[in-house]
Order: structure tokens, then sequence, then C-alpha cells
């Protein structure tokens, strides 16, 4: 890889040659790695959960019906984990782009409304949340609605209109995502003129084409990681390191020191 980072210079890749302006439409691809670093553990990579293969399952919508007290146990404690989390600067850093005035949206693969939490107020969650529960029966009228409780005051969770099972409003493994929020974050895509990538492993598609689609859209493409992933070759520019320093850095560079990020 050119230009490899030095002590001094964190920047592996990249001229810093974007120019921000009020009305740039600034997309922010995020993945588990900046709710990693607020404590939420990862499926993937070391110590994730993802290397537990009984929890994999659990994860299924056969995983998930063949044991529902098991498991609404494993996702209550996912609940009561992400509950002890916060907002680290990098979900700060993105709030306060928007709170400035700037056209920021958010396009999250992550669960756990850590950036709604920040003050994020346009989020379009990939893969929904772990905050609302719906009915796993698709005859039932009832609609997901959010529920907060931490711990869970019963498990399994039973719909009180058809008496089925619930089950989290996220996507399972093995399931398709939301067609209309799919559209939602292609259109935004393509309409953007900075794409950040932040804390995804950009193996996980569809997740991972949105890159893709901003490269050829024309969007000038930053990323920023702990490593290289597949995404840096078509990047503009990379930055590797915690995104909850790399970003705000980022940012005040972007606006010339305008806004500050404590």
């Amino acid at each position: 890889m050119e230009d490899l980072m030095s002590e001094e210079e964190p920047w592996v890749k990249g001229k810093h040659s974007f120019k921000l302006g009020k009305g740039t439409k600034i997309t922010v691809l995020s993945g588990a790695g900046i709710s990693a670093e607020s404590g939420v553990p990862t499926f993937r990579g070391p110590g994730g959960l993802w290397d537990d293969e009984s929890l994999v399952k659990l994860a299924t919508p056969r995983g998930f019906m063949a044991d529902p007290v098991r498991g609404w146990r494993f996702y209550d404690e996912r609940r009561q984990n992400m509950a002890q989390s916060q907002p680290n600067p990098a979900h700060r850093a993105i709030a306060r782009m928007e709170q400035a005035g700037y056209d920021m949206v958010v396009i999250t693969q992550n669960i756990d409304r850590l950036h709604q939490a920040a003050g994020s107020s346009r989020v379009i969650e990939l893969h929904g949340t772990l905050w609302e529960i719906r009915c796993t029966n698709p005859a039932c009228v009832s609609r997901p609605f959010e529920n907060h409780d931490v711990p869970l005051k019963d498990i399994p969770l039973v719909c009180g209109l058809c008496g089925s099972v619930m089950r989290p409003n996220v996507v399972f493994f093995e399931e398709m995502l939301d067609s209309h929020v799919i559209s939602e974050a292609d259109r935004r895509t393509k309409q953007t003129d900075l794409f950040i990538v932040v804390g995804t492993s950009g193996i996980v598609y569809p997740a991972a084409g949105f890159t893709h689609v901003a490269r050829m859209s024309g969007a000038y493409i930053v990323e920023m990681n702990i490593e290289p992933t597949p995404l840096t070759p078509i990047c503009d520019e990379t930055v590797l390191g915690p995104c909850g320093e790399t970003l705000p850095g980022f940012f005040t560079r972007l606006t010339g020191g305008e806004i500050g990020f404590p």
C-alpha cells in the first residue's frame, strides 16, 4: 500500500483533496467497528459472537423459533450490554456535523441505535434494531413497537393480539434485508458527494456494495478503520486507527476548524 502510516501521520492513502460546502451531501456508512469502541460485541473478529456456533444459530429464524426461550435470553443479554454502552466520540462527531447544519445521513449496519443516542436524526437502519419487537406471525396485524425493558420482564415475549411468539425487529442471518430500506439507502448513496465508510469490514453484502455504488456515482470516498479492508483500493482516502480518534480529526480538518469536537 502506498503512503504507509508513520507515527506522526495516520493517513495511509489519499491527498485530502475534498472541498466541503454547506450544500455538500455527506453520507456515513457505519459498521460494527464504531460500536465496538463503545463496548458493543461484534459478531465477527477476535472474541466476536460469530466464534460461538451455537449463538450464531440463535440469530437465524429457524434457530430462534426452535427455542424461543433460549433465543430471547441471548437477545436479552445483548440488550443489557447495549443499554450500558454510550455513544463514543465518532458517533458524537457525526451528530455534531448534522447539528451544525450539514446534510448528513447515516446508513448503519448496527442495531444498537447509538447514532440516535448521540443526536443523529437521519439514520437508515439496514439491519433493524434490538430496541424494537415484532410478531413472528405474518398474518398478525400488529406493528413493530419499541421496547426498552432491561432486563425483559417476560421471556419469551408473546404477541398481545394473536398469542404468537415475538422476536427482535432485526434482520436475522438467512433473511433478506427490507427492500424499502435498501432502496432508501441506495437512493441516498447515489446522491451523495462525500461517502465516509466507518468501522466496517467491507465483506458483508449488500452493505459493502454501497461503497461501490458511491464510487460509480462520483462520490469522494473516505474509509476509516483499524486496518485495510477489501474496500480500501476504491477509496480516495483511508485512515487507520480508532474511529473515535480519527473521525473527529477528519471533520475538524474538513471544516477548517469551524466545528470543535471535544
